[in-house]
């Protein structure tokens, strides 16, 4: 089966059983839809959800805070026939991981091991192949295509080089 993360437990609430969630979805409301969730290779059946700042669910089987302090650090994960299409210009990170980094002039400069966000513009992890790693913003102005299917990004090699920061 092929799982989106959309979460992530970051606290027991109550002595009832709910989690808190950390959404790692662009929309928290999407939660509500939910029926089912995966932690670890358990499904659980979401019994209530609750959102404001944060997303509480109340899944079946935890009944008390003990149980729930179990899942803390865990991911909350969906089956992927259930995640929502990515509008135009997004993509799953779970897609873009393993996309090699092809340059305007065909060269590879490595393979995406990881995207982070920072509030402003999602942030690319790679590995070099000289083992190095770097990391480069997602930006329309570094991006010429993403093709998920084939595990390619093309980018602008001198936009590349003058935003890319290499680790030591």
């Amino acid at each position: 089966m092929d799982y989106i993360v959309v979460g992530e437990v970051l606290k027991a609430q109550g002595i009832r059983g709910e989690i808190k969630i950390k959404p790692l979805t662009d929309d928290p409301a999407r939660f509500r839809k939910l029926r089912a969730v995966y932690i670890d290779e358990r499904i659980f059946r979401i019994s209530s959800c609750r959102i404001n700042e944060n997303v509480f669910l109340k899944l079946d089987g935890i009944e008390d805070r003990n149980e729930a302090e179990k899942l803390v650090g865990k991911f909350v994960r969906i089956d992927r026939l259930y995640a929502v299409t990515p509008d135009d210009d997004s993509y799953f990170i779970v897609d873009l991981i393993g996309c090699e980094i092809h340059g305007t002039d065909e060269d590879v400069f490595g393979t995406v091991i990881g995207v982070d966000n920072y509030g402003s513009a999602d942030v690319i992890t790679a590995r070099a192949k000289n083992g190095k790693v770097f990391r480069f913003p997602f930006l329309k102005r570094v991006l010429y295509s993403v093709d998920t299917d084939k595990k390619i990004i093309k980018v602008d090699s001198r936009e590349l080089e003058s935003v890319c920061v290499y680790e030591d």
